[in-house]
């Protein structure tokens, strides 16, 4: 089953909307049969910390970002009643968020099969062990224009992405935004021109 337009969306409309939110995370139930769960990204200095954790692995993934999804978790089954069964679980996250995202459904997954991911500017968040868990899980994983934050932590050290890349097109290109492509409103435009 592939998950409507409406609802990929509206995971990134949270990815999006979470950065001014106290908590790291956004819980949506605006779609009927579905939560979404949109993860925080890289948003202060011991974020930047938990990014550069990419020298241990465990479990074949990256050890901060991994970190990074057991709090997440912890956070939402204690806050939030967002695990029903009944609904699918999206997990949706823009950059570090992402990567998170990714994990969190890595945890998830023994547990509940009811779910799919969205990501965008996902950075690369573990091993080929990873890649193989999530095989069968649904995920969108976009890229806008340049974006180098999915090129990142390098190929040489074992990460891969989990899915093949969506590549959104860049309305502002030039030849080195690859920072500035990073921005998740400019993600959001994109996918909502990408699905119209």
């Amino acid at each position: 089953m592939t998950l409507p337009k409406e609802v990929i969306l509206e995971a990134l409309r949270c990815c999006r909307d979470v950065y001014p939110n106290e908590d790291d995370f956004l819980v949506s139930r605006k779609c009927a049969g579905y939560t979404i769960l949109g993860v925080e990204g890289t948003n202060e200095t011991s974020d930047w910390v938990t990014n550069l954790k990419f020298l241990i692995k465990r479990d074949d993934c990256h050890r901060g970002f991994q970190n990074n999804a057991n709090r997440t978790l912890a956070q939402l089954v204690l806050g939030y009643e967002a695990l029903d069964p009944k609904r699918k679980l999206v997990f949706a996250g823009h950059s570090l968020g992402g990567a998170t995202a990714t994990l969190l459904a890595d945890l998830m997954l023994p547990h509940n099969d009811n779910i799919a991911i969205v990501t965008a500017g996902s950075p690369r968040p573990g091993g080929r062990r990873l890649k193989r868990r999530l095989k069968d899980v649904e995920h969108y994983r976009f890229v806008h224009g340049n974006d180098i934050v999915p090129k990142t932590p390098p190929l040489l050290a074992g990460f891969v992405h989990t899915h093949p890349v969506i590549k959104l097109e860049d309305a502002n290109d030039t030849r080195f935004d690859g920072v500035a492509d990073h921005n998740m409103g400019d993600y959001y435009d994109a996918a909502v021109k990408y699905y119209s």
